[in-house]
Order: C-alpha cells, then sequence, then structure tokens
C-alpha cells in the first residue's frame, strides 16, 4: 500500500530516529524513500535604518550572505547523512532542499509528489516561537493530505 515515503530532517535526535523507521517501513513494503530539508532563513535581519552609514550595511549584507551560506551547508550535511543511512541499508534516496517555512513546504512537496505517508519526529529543532505558537510535526498532522507518523 505505500509507494513513496517521505522524511523531514533536520539534524535532530527525533528527526534521526524517523529517518530509522521510515528506512525499515521503506524496506518492509518495498516503498521509495525521498528525504526533505527545509532551511529556514531569517527574514527580519537587521532592518537598516535611514541614519545607518553604507559601509554598516555592507557589513550587514555580508554577515547575511556568509550566514545563507552556513545554512545551506549544514543542510546540505544533514541530507547527505540521511542518504548515507538509507544507501547503507539498501535504499535510494530521493533528497530534497527547500528554504521557507518548514511545516508548509513539507505539506506541499509530498502532496506535489504523491508521496503516501510522512514519517517525522514529534519535536526537532524548533525555535521558542513554534514551541509556544504550535509545532512543525502539529501542523503538518493538520494539513497534510497523506498519512502521517509521528516517531518519537
Amino acid at each position: 500500500m505505500l509507494s513513496k515515503i517521505l522524511v523531514p530532517v533536520d539534524g535532530s535526535t527525533q528527526a534521526e530516529g524517523a529517518l530509522d523507521y521510515a528506512i525499515f517501513l521503506a524496506k518492509t513494503c518495498g516503498a521509495s524513500l525521498g528525504t526533505i530539508h527545509v532551511a529556514q532563513v531569517p527574514t527580519n535581519w537587521s532592518s537598516p535604518t535611514i541614519y545607518s552609514h553604507s559601509a554598516r550595511l555592507e557589513d550587514d549584507r555580508q554577515t547575511y550572505l556568509r550566514m545563507i551560506e552556513v545554512i545551506e551547508a549544514n543542510g546540505n550535511d544533514i541530507l547527505a547523512k540521511a542518504e548515507a543511512k538509507a544507501k547503507a541499508a539498501g535504499l535510494k534516496v530521493e533528497k530534497i532542499k527547500e528554504s521557507g517555512h518548514p511545516a508548509d513546504l513539507i505539506v506541499k512537496v509530498a502532496s506535489d509528489n504523491g508521496y503516501d505517508l510522512i514519517v517525522m519526529g514529534s519535536r526537532g529543532n524548533s525555535s521558542i516561537k513554534e514551541a509556544l505558537l504550535g509545532s512543525v510535526s502539529h501542523h503538518v498532522c493538520q494539513y497534510a493530505k497523506c498519512s502521517v507518523l509521528l516517531a518519537r
């Protein structure tokens, strides 16, 4: 019944456990496996004021660009580790890298690509704001068109 399983990975212990479970399910059901990492890029990076000096703005821009590079490299590492784990288990894996709001993009990618199941950790590397207002896993459970399995 399962043909495509999607696993969001963020480098957390919970996501690692979800990946292990998804690998087991994929092997058992003969399903394909996809991993997704969604980078959260800050949108409110030090808003310049009219009184800022142009040198300060250029420093801020360079710092922001370096931060984006670090976020991208971290996402690539997380996806590569997930791929290596799946390959070690004898599976091929589709790696998906997105940037934006994790919950919305996980739901969209699952829907757009015909995934039957999303396997994810019940908690991941989320911010305080998300913990207070509702987690990524809760949002995915509410809005995904396919089944969602939360691994603990």
